[in-house]
This record gives C-alpha cells, structure tokens and sequence, in this order.
C-alpha cells in the first residue's frame, strides 16, 4: 500500500488545482471534476485488481493485450511498449520533476512565480538523475526513503485539510461563494481538466507492473491497490475543498502550478508557507518521481526480457546492486528529453496532455480485453471478478478522453495548439501500428529468407546507434532554425522509431518459445533469452505489501 500511496501522491494535488479551475471556469465545478476523478479511478482499479490476481505477471498491459489480442502478433503489446517507454511515462515523470524544481526555487526565492524556467529544468534534471542512481546502486536505502517521502506526502495533505478545516470554523470560506458561477459548458474544457485530474490520481497501477516482487498477489494487490487509492482520494477531494476554504478563486488562477505553497503562505505568513513547506512539498514530490521511475523502468525492463526492444539481454538485465540498471538509465534519458525539450511556459500542462492520451488508449484497450478474455479464457481463475458498471465507466471514459481533445475549445490563445499533444500522442501510437506491420510483412520474410544475415544484434545495433545519433543531430538543426525547440523532441523520436522499425531485426516474431505469460503457463516451455528470473528487490514485498 505505501507504494501505491506514494506513486499516487505527486506533483498533480500541489500544483494542478489552478490549471483545473481555469479550465472549467468554477469552484464548484472544480470540485465536482475532482470527485468524478475519483469514482472514475476506483472503476479502473477494480479492472485491474481482475487483470492482475488472473494474469499475475510484471509488465501490466503488455501481458494483458496480449493474452486479450493474440492476433496479430505482439501488435498491441508492442504499440504499448514503444508508447509507454517513450511518451507515457518519461512526460510524466517529467511533470513531477518540473513540479520539484518550481518548489524548491520557491523555497530558495520566497516567489510562487517568476521563476528563471530554466533554473526548475535543471533541478528536474538533477532530480531525475538522483531518483536514478538512489534506484540503481542502492536499491534497499531507495525503498526506505520512498516510504519516508510517502509519509511526509500523507502528512502534507493531512496538514491541508487540517488548516483549511480550522480557517472555516475561524472565518467561514473564502472561495464557495456562488460556487458555479462562469461554469465552462465545452466539453473540451473537460478533457483538459480530467487529464491533469486523472494524472493527480494516476499510481493505483503501479503493482500490476511489478507483481512478480509482491507476495502472494491474489491477497495484496486488490488490498494496496484499491485501499491506497481510496485514502487518496479521500485526501485530495478534502485537500481542494481546503484550498478553497482558505483562498478566494482569483488567489487560486493566479498561483499557476505553486498553489499549494501559495495557500501555507495566506496561512501560515511568509517564513512557513515560502520557506519550509515549500521545501517539503519538493521532497514530497522528489518521492513520487522515484517511485514513478521505479515503475517505468520495471515495464522497460520487461519489455526487453520478452523481446519487445532491441539489445533485449542488456536492457533486460539485473546488475550486481540488484537493480535493472541499464533501464533506469534509458527511463532517466527520456525523462530528461522530456524535460528540456517543451517550449517555456505552458510545458507542465502539455507533459501532462501528452502523456495522458496514450494511457488513457491503453486502459480502454485492457478492460475491453478484459472483457473479451471473460469468453475466450473462461479456464483462467478470477479470484476477484470486477463489476460490469466498472468495466463500462472505465471503456465510455477512455473513449471520451481519446475523442474529445481533438474538439476545438471555446478560446485556443495558448503558444501551443490544443491539438498538439492528443495529435503528437497519436501520431507516435498510429506511426508504431504501421512499423509494427511492416516489420511482419515486408522484414520477416527478408529475414526467414535469409537474404540479410545479422550475427546477432551486434550489426544491427551499432548501425541503430548511428542512425540514432544522426536523428538527434538532425532534430537540434530543425529545432534551432525553425526556433522550435520542442520540434528537436518530435522529429527525434520519429527518428528513433523509423530507425528501430527499419533496421533492427523484428525480435519478437522470430521467437521459437511462448512469449506470453498465458501461454508459458500451459506450456513447458522456458522463457527465451531471458536467464534464470531473479528477484529484483528482494524486501519490496515485506515492506509495501501491506
């Protein structure tokens, strides 16, 4: 449960309040988007608690689309993979780590705003880079200080409802005046307010990607998935209705992504609220990109052991600190590319937008598979069977979140349009369907054929590397001349996949042995190249199962 909690508890609850009331225009409706976050998140942690206590194997959707989608083969697991590694989780990690860097210059400077935009990057970039190396070589100290950061996180929001509770009782509220009144009717100014609402709440799956490390996952996983959420939600819905208590509604608009620290100071004056809790809200949030790293590089490093990525035997290796070294390192690059690359001033809320959609996609995709494998796979043993009104809310909800960004909002005078992320999102997803196919149709029988012989993936993968530097040169030159930097970030990783999809072997087509979970389970088969498995962190479960 504490890496439930501490996954769930990040940078969203401190800094998003702001963005989600600009976009629905009212504090009521601020709260009401906040509530339907939660009841939302508890229907998609219910479907998972299925999918993970049936297929109780790391790696969350990948096995999931698999054993729901066989056909064709490795498509959806690999669109996952490639869209997971490379935009759904470094953009929010990189999210959490701009946060961190706008808290502590908060508390370095006294000042909610006005920040040098580069200055946060570079503590998001510091702060990636510790989470990386406290997770790569010294993987037991790293657990421990996430707990210590998962209970200062409970205690701040603990503190918020707290003083917004003792100010109502002393002035009465400040921000509920007239509760709904400029509520936004678009249905884009939703969309936007439940992607910052739904990352706030995103963690509850953060067990279903390294069950392999709980024990006895049947028991555990539903109990630290949904109970974590719950006295999360609980928090967050109580921590709002706090800062409403205790800042009027233009206080709360003008804070931008410091809101938080803007509320310790109207309670606490200058010396608390714009030094010390500052200070620890960053900490607060330092925890949440550790444990979110933690997560990203477990489906990393699954990904490569089933085959899914090139030099599968060193990204899916485990070092001799007991950690899946090499995949934090490639997690931390994406982080940090994530963090440099989008244009200044509106990058947290296009981190959280890009990120969103592909997420959002593959949630959708695992509960109607969830669906389907309630016919296909009716031997599976369920020992939690989630509603059928989960399983809906959560499919209607994917839906909407996946169509409506793409409807133009009431006003779009931002520097960014509101189509470039859900664009840029899908995009990259649609790009990896055809590369996926082509690999099957065109380079499969090239390869079987054996008109191109690789000796192994040595060629191949000192020619990838090539090309990928050559896509990085390349990106900084359009970047630059065009005064674009963000555009350095999309030609990049075209550039990655194209190089990926064209050079290397397909892999994962090619393997004689069960790739899949389901399938090893009814075969003798052993797992190909991947080695004897190896516990990771061996005390993970000790610590957290509860």
């Amino acid at each position: 449960m504490a890496i439930v909690v501490g996954t769930i508890i990040g940078s969203g609850i401190f800094s998003t309040p702001s963005l989600i009331l600009a976009a629905v225009g009212s504090v009521g409706m601020s709260m009401v988007v906040w509530v339907l976050g939660a009841v939302v998140s508890v229907c998609a942690c219910v479907a998972y608690m299925e999918l993970g206590t049936m297929l109780p194997r790391s790696g969350g959707e990948k096995e999931y689309l698999q054993a729901a989608f066989p056909r064709p083969r490795a498509l959806l697991p690999f669109v996952f993979c490639l869209s997971s590694l490379a935009v759904g989780s470094p953009s929010g990690l990189a999210a959490d780590s701009a946060v961190t860097g706008t808290y502590f210059m908060y508390a370095a400077t006294g000042r909610s705003v006005e920040h040098s935009e580069w200055a946060q990057r570079a503590i998001g970039v510091a702060v990636a880079l510790f989470c990386t190396l406290m997770h790569g070589f010294f993987v037991r100290a790293a657990i421990r200080l996430q707990s210590v950061l998962t209970v200062v996180k409970v205690l701040l929001l603990v503190l918020i409802v707290a003083v917004g509770f003792g100010v109502g009782i002393k002035r009465g509220t400040r921000g509920f005046g007239d509760a709904f009144a400029g509520t936004s009717t678009h249905p884009s100014a939703y969309v936007s307010a439940l992607f910052k609402v739904f990352f706030a709440y995103s963690g509850y799956t953060a067990l279903n990607y390294s069950i392999d490390e709980l024990r006895n996952p049947v028991r555990n996983l539903p109990r630290a998935a949904l109970g974590g959420l719950l006295i999360t939600a609980t928090l967050y819905v109580l921590s709002n209705a706090a800062y409403f208590v205790v800042l009027d509604e233009a206080a709360v608009r003008n804070a931008s992504t410091a809101v938080a620290g803007v509320f310790f100071t109207e309670a606490f004056g200058a010396l608390w609220g714009q030094r010390v809790v500052p200070l620890l809200i960053g900490l607060a949030t330092l925890g949440n990109v550790m444990c979110g790293m933690f997560s990203a590089s477990r489906v990393l490093f699954e990904a490569a052991r089933e085959g899914y990525l090139p030099w599968s035997r060193v990204l899916g290796s485990i070092s001799r600190f007991q950690s899946p070294l090499v995949a934090l390192a490639v997690s931390c690059t994406l982080t940090i590319v994530y963090i440099v690359t989008p244009p200044a001033g509106e990058a947290y809320a296009f981190l959280i937008d890009i990120g969103g959609y592909p997420v959002w996609l593959f949630y959708g995709l695992a509960v109607v598979g969830l669906l389907i494998m309630r016919r296909s796979h009716r031997d599976l043993v369920r020992p939690f069977r989630a509603w059928h009104v989960a399983n809906g809310v959560t499919i209607a909800t994917a839906v909407f979140m996946c169509v409506v960004p793409f409807v133009k909002p009431e006003s779009d005078d931002g520097e960014i349009p509101y189509w470039a992320a859900p664009l840029a999102a899908l995009a990259f997803i649609l790009l990896s369907c055809v590369l996926c196919q082509f690999k099957m149709d065109f380079l499969k029988p090239v390869f079987e054929s054996g008109r191109i012989d690789f000796a192994g993936q040595g060629h191949a993968s000192k020619l990838t590397t090539v090309l990928v530097a050559g896509a990085g040169v390349v990106s900084l030159v359009i970047g630059f001349a065009m005064q674009r930097l963000e555009l350095c970030f999309y030609v990049f990783a075209v550039g990655v996949v194209l190089t990926y999809a064209v050079v290397l072997p397909p892999w994962p087509f090619f393997r004689k042995q069960p790739v899949t979970w389901l399938e090893r389970k009814t075969s003798d088969a052993p797992l190909a190249d991947a080695g004897p498995r190896r516990t990771l962190v061996e005390d993970v479960s000790d610590d957290n199962s509860d």
